[in-house]
C-alpha cells in the first residue's frame, strides 16, 4: 500500500485537474476522475488509519516491555 503523503499528492494533482477542467469535460470522464478521486481518498483514509495502529502498536509493545522490567519480582 502507498504511503499516506504519496496518496495526498495524487488526491492534490486529481482535485486540481477537476477543477480547471470540469466543465469541459465530457460527463463520461467527469464521473471517471470523480470516482478515481473517492477510491484515492478511501486508500488514503485506511492508509492513515492503519499507520496510526502500527504506531500504537510499536507504543504498546515498548511500554509493555519497559513495565515488565519494572515491576518487582516476589
Amino acid at each position: 500500500m502507498a504511503a499516506p503523503g504519496q496518496l495526498k499528492t495524487k488526491i492534490d494533482a486529481l482535485r486540481k485537474k477537476i477543477t480547471e477542467k470540469g466543465s469541459g469535460l465530457a460527463l463520461e470522464q467527469r464521473r471517471r476522475l470523480t470516482k478515481r478521486l473517492k477510491r484515492l481518498q478511501r486508500s488514503r483514509r485506511t492508509a492513515v488509519a492503519l499507520a496510526a495502529r502500527a504506531a500504537a502498536g510499536r507504543k504498546g509493545k515498548e511500554s509493555a516491555s519497559g513495565d515488565e522490567s519494572a515491576a518487582p519480582t516476589a
